[in-house]
């Protein structure tokens, strides 16, 4: 009965967990407040980007590609407690303890089996190639959403793509960045349309 009980707490513990992560799909991204764009992105949503562009990365640098999937995974994580702030808001308040926020996560929920605190940890510090990948992956996500604001008619965003782009630290990175700023963020259908378009039947 005591081993039936514990495991439906720590069911409960996850389901919590789980609803903790989904309210990053409310959390807007802070730098939309300095893009003036009606283009939105959400917290969840360039924790997905990040993920992604973090695996491309790991493949291309011959890294663990499991453990910086998990790392750009939980890298904005802490922001479900402690909100999300741009640059310019980072300048004028105290720095968040994301490190102690996710080690509240994973006691809260009982997530030790998970080595969220040593993974986020490690990323925090950005020393090893993998925390360093995926910092540029987090930069990277955004270089995407600013070269969708230029391409709509933001021309300011061109001087904050070139301050991105120096931010990035592994060669892979920095080749994947000069790429996405000369890129026409619509490339990518346009092709697929002038493939497919005469071949396709329309009802």
């Amino acid at each position: 009965m005591k081993r039936i009980i514990k495991s439906e707490l720590k069911i409960e513990k996850l389901a919590d967990f789980l609803f903790e992560c989904r309210s990053l799909k409310y959390l807007p991204r802070a730098s939309l407040q300095h893009l003036k764009s009606p283009v939105n992105e959400n917290v969840a949503e360039h924790s997905f980007y990040t993920m992604i562009i973090a695996w491309l990365l790991a493949k291309m640098e011959k890294v663990d590609e499991d453990k910086v999937i998990k790392m750009a995974l939980i890298h904005d994580l802490a922001e479900a407690r402690g909100g999300d702030r741009n640059l310019i808001n980072k300048f004028y308040s105290q720095p968040l303890n994301e490190v102690k926020i996710i080690e509240g996560i994973s006691k809260d929920y009982d997530l030790k089996d998970f080595d969220l605190s040593d993974i986020f940890k490690e990323f925090a510090k950005e020393k090893t190639l993998e925390a360093k990948i995926v910092k540029d992956a987090d930069i990277l996500s955004g270089m995407l959403l600013e070269k969708e604001c230029l391409d709509l008619g933001n021309k300011n965003i061109r001087k904050w793509l070139i301050i991105s782009l120096k931010r990035l630290k592994t060669k892979n990175g920095k080749a994947l960045g000069e790429l996405l700023i000369k890129t026409n963020t619509d490339n990518w259908w346009l092709k697929l349309a002038e493939k497919y378009i005469l071949k396709t039947k329309f009802l």
